[in-house]
């Protein structure tokens, strides 16, 4: 696990109050809704300044690919 994504695993369950996330498990399958979504993609972009779309992040809701969208902006 890159540390971009053990961050972002730290994120989701940091939101979801979900322990143990890993990279590749999906945000809406442990329990995630459009309102918790919102606050993740407004917390990513004050956290790291990148500004991930809903619209992205619904077609993959896994911390990796958050991640990997991070690192591209880098």
């Amino acid at each position: 696990m890159t540390e971009p994504e053990t961050q972002l695993c730290d994120l989701f369950a940091e939101i979801l109050g979900v322990p143990g996330i890993e990279p590749l498990d999906n945000f809406f399958d442990l329990g995630g809704h459009s309102l918790l979504a919102s606050k993740l993609v407004k917390q990513v972009h004050e956290r790291y300044g990148v500004r991930i779309s809903l619209r992205n992040f619904y077609e993959d809701p896994t911390a990796r690919a958050v991640a990997t969208t991070v690192d591209q902006a880098a």
